[in-house]
């Protein structure tokens, strides 16, 4: 399930590397446009069959605007199965679908899993920062924080009936599952495009701060939401490597001024 707004420019890293597969077999791929522009529809097009010719089904469809109706739409034409929800920027490596499959087995005990995370280089010495000192911070080094692929169960997708009108999806559909239940899968690998330069990253964040904020006033929560330890030796790992000061004093500032500055929100934030 491919959401896309606006990502004629990136559409392709995604389904490109879809078609690259070591597994095809069985693949059904669903890219949902959800913006009225005729060059994001048109790229989609362009780039089906790609997919077809690897043996995967593609469907292209376009939706009302928002990355959640855009869900919505797509997991209603996809076929009972495993789900792995894809950015219209993450580029899989070639045995990350086999790798999430095999994960993701009947009677395995996960259902919710993630590929590493890998940034493509950027060009802006604070983005380099701020993600340099992101990568190392423990809860993203020891669970499925997620910022551009994810994917669920056949049983795990059976826990929800629809996605609700929010930013943060995969936090959200994370939340369905227990600790126990949810993998970082380090023999598979996703690479995205990082907001480059430090107007992207703030817009980034902001967005990232509603969505929380959303998730925080849902009427019903999922069941195992994070809790306060999520976050604990955030600190110590800052202060551990005085070399990444300089580095954690950028993601520390990002952070400050994305709170007291206000702002257009950009696309979604990475890092969920």
């Amino acid at each position: 399930m491919i959401p896309t707004h606006r990502g004629s420019a990136l559409l392709d890293r995604s389904v490109c590397s879809l078609a690259r597969q070591t597994r095809t077999r069985d693949l059904h791929v669903v890219v949902a446009v959800n913006d009225s522009r005729a060059d994001s529809y048109d790229r989609a097009v362009d780039l089906a069959p790609a997919l077809r010719a690897a043996g995967i089904g593609c469907t292209v469809i376009r939706t009302p605007t928002g990355r959640s109706a855009a869900l919505r739409a797509g997991d209603r034409l996809l076929p009972p199965g495993a789900r792995l929800y894809l950015d219209e920027d993450a580029a899989l490596s070639p045995c990350a679908v086999a790798t999430l499959l095999a994960v993701l087995a009947p009677g395995s005990g996960i259902h919710f899993a993630a590929p590493a995370s890998r940034l493509a280089p950027a060009r802006s010495a604070v983005t380099r920062a701020y993600f340099r000192i992101w990568r190392d911070l423990p809860y993203v080094r020891r669970s499925p924080a997620t910022c551009g692929a994810y994917a669920v169960s056949a049983e795990g997708r059976s826990r929800w009936k629809e996605l609700p009108d929010l930013h943060s999806d995969d936090k959200w559909v994370r939340w369905h599952f227990a600790p126990h239940e949810r993998l970082l899968v380090s023999a598979a690998w996703y690479e995205v495009v990082a907001p480059d330069g430090l107007p992207a990253l703030l817009r980034a964040r902001r967005r990232y701060q509603r969505g929380n904020r959303e998730l925080a006033g849902l009427a019903v929560q999922p069941p195992y939401p994070d809790d306060h330890t999520r976050h604990h030796g955030i600190v110590r790992s800052l202060l551990a490597n005085p070399a990444a000061w300089p580095a954690a004093a950028v993601f520390l500032a990002v952070h400050v001024a994305a709170w007291v500055t206000p702002g257009r929100l950009g696309r979604p934030a990475h890092g969920g």
